[in-house]
């Protein structure tokens, strides 16, 4: 897929509060494979040193990160994607409720 497609599937779903499946590489927490999230926020960088984008407004390059909860996680944060590395996305149409009372800023 190509990653404006892949940007725009994933902005769909923010903007509508529901959850989006990506197609993700290992990492040294999980395996390569799909994985369900809710997607909250677009940043330059992980964590507190990231400055938020806004999709439509802000460029959003392959290297910025995808700011998502993974759907059924022991976890109780939000997870970090690189954009680039997402190889596939689908829309799932199903609603989720934000954690933690966490913006989703798209």
């Amino acid at each position: 897929m190509d990653f404006k497609d892949i940007l725009k599937i994933i902005a769909t779903a923010a903007s509508e509060k529901e959850t989006v499946e990506i197609y993700y590489p290992k990492t040294e927490n999980t395996p390569e494979g799909w994985r369900k999230i809710e997607p909250y926020s677009l940043s330059t960088d992980i964590g507190l040193e990231g400055e938020h984008l806004i999709y439509g407004e802000d460029r959003i390059r392959p290297g910025h990160i995808l700011n998502a909860f993974t759907v059924g996680s022991k976890d109780n944060h939000c997870g970090s994607f690189i954009l680039g590395k997402i190889k596939k996305a689908k829309l799932t149409k199903k609603k989720f409720k934000p954690k933690n009372n966490w913006k989703v800023e798209f």
